[in-house]
């Protein structure tokens, strides 16, 4: 399917496959020690127990594919939460091939091979690519929608339907990758002349009718099974602020939250006492590399930016004008309108930049600025902010490390092999740091060892559990591991309602409420019959007064 134009290049494709796959091997490892504390990831393993046909409760509402996938192996029986971590880690060895064949299109295969080799070694990355959550593996379709893309305007018109079937799997691996769209656009926009060439009537037609269909089978299986389309509703609430309560966690209001952050997200030492609490990289302390890195990357999009001939003549000032104005534009509509309006206009002053200069800059140059602006204007503006979903930008940034590597010798008159030079010796700076962090990692979460303990005492308590209606602030993850329906009911989100946690629990007839982080002091008509203290957390069972275990 991919044609090399010489054996380095398929000589490096075969060691980075082999790399990544002994490197995910150890994340894997890492990760089974580690488990799965973080809510969204046993949502993923309860829905593909559904999918699987053993309902312990799911949540259809949120995308299907990771969890369809490891379905695959449960139903084979090998129900556990390192199949997940598999699948996910199966996903992360097509992502650093698809960061490879992308950089091809820049740089050497060596160096290309070692900047993917970096760009796997970064905090954020290390931390979440292969826990179970759906960004990365999203990350991964997303890389490959953009290669097909580039590879249907370069070669050939059955790449299209390849890219828009591998688009249709990233928005339903992860909602919000789906921006990738955007970059599809980009790349047929200012590629348009190739395309003319490519597009007859039957064409269009046959692929209009491919893009119905799909989207017809699609509808027909949301709206049979959930009478909806839930992806619409999350569009909407994505797209204003305004529908996100402070009780989410990780509501923070600042937009500069990532960029302040981005430190700890490329390279840090260990992990902090904090994190093991939160879940957050951000709590984590970076080392001078990052900062090294970064500014590398900042170096990097400033020569892309003055390689513009809007700097070189005088001629292209109207130009230059309308750039400004639209972007003064985009800006205001950032502060005042909605992010859906920004990226729009980001888009079009691209395009713009691009038509005036597209002699100058080369084409993947100006799709990686693109990349890096869209997910930062997204997730930037949205209320909630965490930190796994600002992954995406660690492509560019590595790709514009590499550039800035590469331009800085060439404007020093250096060895030609000078920046493969430099990359080795980030990358040999940024081994024992990588090797640091992932052994930080390697001990279990203290929060889902106290869950897992709860679970099994419950069992071993009352041997009619199955029969008894539970609930618990954090029900996705005793569903998971009790395998039966666990409610979830929160106290501080009822507060919201103007509902008391004595109300809900009546209403449901609960006989069990796990409080595995809420803290609270007592539950009126309940009693504590377990309780597990850790210098984190608290976790207390509670059980109806009068109840029997007959």
């Amino acid at each position: 399917m991919f044609k090399f134009t010489n054996d380095k290049k398929t000589r490096f494709l075969a060691y980075i496959s082999i790399v990544s796959i002994i490197y995910t091997s150890i994340l894997v490892y890492t990760q089974s020690i580690i488990g799965i504390s973080y809510w969204d990831i046993f949502v993923y393993l309860d829905n593909a127990m559904l999918f699987s046909h053993i309902n312990i409760g799911s949540q259809l509402s949120v995308p299907p594919i990771l969890s369809l996938v490891t379905s695959i192996f449960f139903q084979l029986g090998f129900i556990s939460e390192n199949t997940l971590f598999i699948v996910s880690g199966i996903f992360f060895v097509f992502l650093l091939i698809g960061i490879y064949i992308l950089f091809c299109r820049r740089f050497t295969p060596e160096e290309s091979f070692i900047s993917t080799i970096i760009f796997s070694m970064f905090s954020l990355v290390v931390t979440w690519a292969v826990s179970g959550s759906n960004d990365l593996p999203a990350l991964s379709l997303a890389v490959w929608t953009i290669i097909f893309a580039l590879k249907a305007v370069d070669d050939h018109y059955i790449y299209y339907f390849i890219a828009f079937l591998s688009f249709i799997l990233t928005f339903f691996t992860r909602f919000t990758e789906g921006f990738v769209f955007l970059l599809m656009l980009f790349i047929l926009i200012i590629d348009f002349k190739s395309i003319k060439k490519q597009i007859t009537t039957k064409r269009l037609a046959l692929f209009i009718s491919f893009i119905a269909l799909i989207g017809l089978v699609i509808a027909g299986i949301y709206i049979s099974y959930m009478h909806t389309i839930p992806f619409i509703s999350q569009f909407l609430e994505v797209s204003s602020s305004s529908q996100v309560s402070s009780v989410n966690v990780g509501y923070d209001l600042n937009p500069w939250y990532y960029i302040e952050n981005l430190p700890q997200y490329i390279t840090c030492l260990s992990i902090s006492n904090e994190y093991v609490t939160t879940l957050s990289t951000s709590s984590n302390i970076p080392t001078l590399l990052s900062y090294v890195i970064i500014a590398l990357s900042a170096v990097g999009i400033v020569t892309f930016l003055k390689s513009s001939n809007i700097y070189r003549t005088h001629r292209l000032s109207k130009q230059s004008s309308m750039i400004i104005i639209l972007s003064l534009i985009m800006i205001f509509s950032y502060l005042h309108i909605s992010y859906i309006i920004t990226e729009i206009l980001f888009m079009v002053i691209l395009l713009l930049y691009y038509r005036y200069n597209k002699e100058y800059i080369d084409k993947l140059d100006i799709l990686m600025i693109f990349l890096l602006g869209i997910f930062i204007i997204l997730h930037s503006y949205h209320p909630v902010k965490v930190d796994r979903y600002i992954v995406p930008i660690l492509i560019p940034i590595t790709y514009y490390m590499t550039i800035a590597i590469k331009q800085i010798t060439q404007k020093l008159h250096l060895d030609k092999k000078t920046p493969l030079i430099i990359l080795c010796i980030i990358l040999i700076i940024l081994v024992p740091i990588n090797c640091s962090y992932i052994t930080s990692l390697q001990h279990e979460n203290p929060h889902t060892t106290q869950e897992k303990s709860a679970s099994q005492w419950l069992k071993n308590y009352d041997e009619n559990y199955t029969t008894k209606n539970i609930s618990s602030d954090r029900g996705v993850v005793f569903s998971w591991y009790l395998k039966k329906y666990t409610y979830t009911t929160i106290e501080r989100v009822l507060k919201s309602t103007n509902q008391t946690l004595k109300e809900k629990l009546d209403s449901i007839n609960a006989t069990y409420y796990i409080d595995s982080s809420s803290n609270l002091a007592e539950i009126e008509d309940y009693h504590v019959i377990f309780e597990d203290k850790n210098q984190y957390n608290t976790l207390k069972i509670y059980e109806r007064n009068n109840n029997t275990r007959d």
